[in-house]
């Protein structure tokens, strides 16, 4: 992965996302990388340290549009390098129910060697996301 590469870890099918529940949503890779990989619980994974870019995307159903929709990128125990709540009939207007973030920091350290994409709502019923992709950008790392 030279600067400016990158790897994108998505969804492989659509998740239907439980009332109130912080929700864990589980990604592959386009493709393998030395620098980054996914693990199940922990994520994705900084095997190289490095500044990277990281764009989360959440499309959650566009035609359910009460309450709150929220995503975060969590580093544990760490805050979140993303973080957004919106109301669930705004998104749905702005963006057809798309979330869209952008975030970086250096990777690789003791306290940031992964990060997971979670979600939540408080709709009355099950939320979908049909799609849900971390684009992980290498902006600079030593080599």
């Amino acid at each position: 992965m030279a600067t400016g590469d990158q790897v994108t870890f998505r969804t492989v099918q659509p998740t239907a996302v439980p009332v109130g529940a912080l929700t864990k949503l589980f990604l592959e890779a386009s493709e393998p990388s030395p620098h980054v990989h996914y693990e199940g619980e922990r994520g994705i994974v900084f095997d190289t340290r490095g500044w990277y870019e990281v764009l989360m995307r959440v499309d959650w159903d566009p035609h359910e549009t009460s309450g709150t929709r929220f995503a975060h990128t969590r580093i544990p125990d760490n805050e979140p390098l993303h973080s957004e709540a919106i109301d669930a009939d705004v998104l749905a207007r702005i963006s057809r129910g798309r979330q869209l973030l952008r975030g970086n920091t250096i990777f690789g350290l003791d306290h940031t060697t992964s990060v997971v994409l979670e979600v939540w709502h408080d709709a009355a019923k099950p939320v979908e996301v049909s799609y849900a992709e971390l684009v992980v950008r290498e902006l600079e790392v030593p080599r």
